[in-house]
């Protein structure tokens, strides 16, 4: 399926970026950019469309619990064309509007850190009323 380096390792695949993680009925897969093509630039940041998409099961095969259904449901998620109207973009972020990507580049750094420490004094921890210790290690 792959090379085989000098670790005993073997590439299963080569991939441009993660789309998600998606669980059935065996276990968890990984869907994986195989293919991009350049679309365009906005702002010197490179606009990438997924052209292929790859999914792999993560467990080993060897610890797999096999189910009847498995099958169907791999290929109704497959039947989504992934490579239709996916974009995506290392250094950009789409989902905001080009308006909001450039009114952040020109905030000063002073404004965008009270702005990250507001939203965050202002956000819900859901493990609140659990007593459990969050990153802030409060709890």
């Amino acid at each position: 399926m792959g090379q085989k380096g000098s670790s005993g390792l073997f590439r299963a695949v080569s991939a441009f970026g993660v789309v998600g993680f998606v669980r059935f009925l065996e276990g968890y897969y990984i869907v994986l950019i195989t293919k991009r093509r350049k679309m365009a630039d906005i702002g010197g940041h490179a606009i990438y469309k997924v052209e292929d998409t790859n999914m792999i099961y993560i467990p080993n095969d060897s610890v797999r619990v096999t189910h009847p259904d498995e099958a169907r449901y791999l290929r109704i998620f497959q039947n989504v064309d992934l490579s239709s109207n996916f974009y995506f973009s290392y250094s950009y972020d789409l989902s905001h509007s080009l308006q909001y990507n450039l009114t952040v580049l020109r905030m000063p750094l002073e404004m965008l850190k009270s702005e990250t420490t507001q939203n965050r004094q202002e956000s819900f921890d859901i493990f609140e009323d659990e007593g459990l210790i969050t990153q802030g290690g409060s709890g």
